[in-house]
C-alpha cells in the first residue's frame, strides 16, 4: 500500500515538501513535491488529508489567484515587481511578472483539479491513486538516482524533463535514440535563445519514458490515470519558467480542458489568455 511506500533512502526527503521555485532537487526532481502531489491525488473532506487543509497549504505555497496582471492586493508566490501598476507587460521584468504568473496560477488550479476529483472517489480509488504517484516517482529514482551531490539547478529538472517526453504522445511514442539531445530538457530563459540540458539526460531519459509507459499500462484503471500523470510532470518540476517543454507538454494541457478552470480559481491561466506564452517562447524556438 502506499502508505507504507517510502521513496529511496539515498533520496533527500526536502524536495518532498519544496515550497519555492528554484529548488535544488537532489533528487533532480524525481521528489520534488511528491508529498503534495500523493496528498492532492488522495484527499477527502474528511481526516488529516482533507481538501480544506489542502487548499489552505496550496495557497500558502502558491498565493492566491489575482483578479488581473497588476493586482498587487494579492499575496503571490513570487515577488511583485516595483511599480507593477505602470510598468509594460510585454517585455523585461513585466513580461517576467506575467509569464510566472500565468504559470503558477496555472499548476495552484491543476492541484486543485485532481484534488477536487479524488473527494468523489471512494477509499480504495484514492489509494490507488496515491500508489501509482508512489510508483512513477520511485521507479524515477532508481534509474535518475537520488544523490546528494552538488548540482546545479539546471539538473533538478531531470525527472520533469522525462515527464514531459512521456505526456507528449507523439514523441514519447517513438523516443530518439539514446544519446540524441533532447528537445524536452531544454532549460533556458524562456524569451532567450540559450539553453542548457540536464547532464545526465541523453543517458536515463528512454529508460526514463520506458518507465513511465510502463507504469501507465500496469496501472489502466487508475482514475485519473494520465490527469495525474501530467501533474506530477507540471509540479515535479523546480521551476516551470524556465522549462518551456515542461509547460507545453505537461501544465498546458490542463488549461486546455473544456471544463477548466476549476470553479473559483484562476482567471488568467485558460485560453486563449495563456497563449501569451506559446507566442512569446516560440519566437526563440522555446515551445
Amino acid at each position: 500500500m502506499a502508505t507504507t511506500t517510502h521513496l529511496l533512502p539515498e533520496h533527500n526527503t526536502s524536495c518532498e515538501r519544496a515550497r519555492l521555485s528554484n529548488c535544488h532537487c537532489y533528487c533532480h526532481g524525481a521528489g520534488h513535491q511528491h508529498d503534495l502531489i500523493k496528498r492532492a491525488v488522495s484527499c477527502t473532506t474528511a481526516d488529516t488529508n482533507n481538501l480544506t487543509q489542502l487548499l489552505h497549504d496550496l495557497n500558502d505555497i502558491y498565493g492566491g489567484f489575482h483578479a488581473d496582471f497588476r493586482d498587487t492586493e494579492t499575496r503571490s508566490r513570487r515577488k511583485i515587481p516595483d511599480g507593477i501598476t505602470q510598468l509594460n507587460l510585454e517585455r523585461g521584468r513585466g513580461a517576467t511578472w506575467v509569464e510566472t504568473l500565468l504559470v503558477d496560477e496555472a499548476l495552484h488550479a491543476a492541484f486543485i483539479q485532481v484534488a477536487r476529483a479524488s473527494v468523489t472517489l471512494t477509499e480504495g480509488e484514492r489509494a490507488e491513486r496515491q500508489a501509482f504517484v508512489v510508483e512513477l516517482a520511485e521507479g524515477g529514482l532508481r534509474i535518475i538516482g537520488g544523490d546528494v551531490e552538488s548540482h546545479n539547478i539546471c539538473d533538478g529538472h531531470l525527472w520533469c524533463s522525462i515527464l514531459a517526453e512521456a505526456n507528449d504522445a507523439a514523441s514519447s511514442a517513438s523516443p530518439a535514440a539514446a544519446g540524441q539531445a533532447s528537445p524536452h530538457g531544454r532549460i533556458c530563459y524562456p524569451r532567450n535563445q540559450n539553453a542548457r540540458i540536464p547532464r545526465e539526460l541523453a543517458r536515463v531519459r528512454i529508460d526514463g519514458v520506458m518507465h513511465i509507459q510502463k507504469t501507465l499500462e500496469a496501472n489502466p484503471a487508475v482514475t485519473g490515470r494520465d490527469e495525474i500523470v501530467r501533474l506530477v510532470g507540471a509540479a515535479s518540476c523546480p521551476d516551470l519558467w524556465h522549462h518551456p517543454a515542461g509547460v507545453r507538454y505537461s501544465l498546458q494541457p490542463f488549461t486546455a480542458d473544456p471544463i477548466w478552470p476549476p470553479a473559483d480559481t484562476t482567471t488568467l491561466a485558460r485560453s486563449p489568455q495563456f497563449g501569451i506564452l506559446k507566442d512569446r517562447w516560440g519566437k526563440r524556438e522555446n515551445w
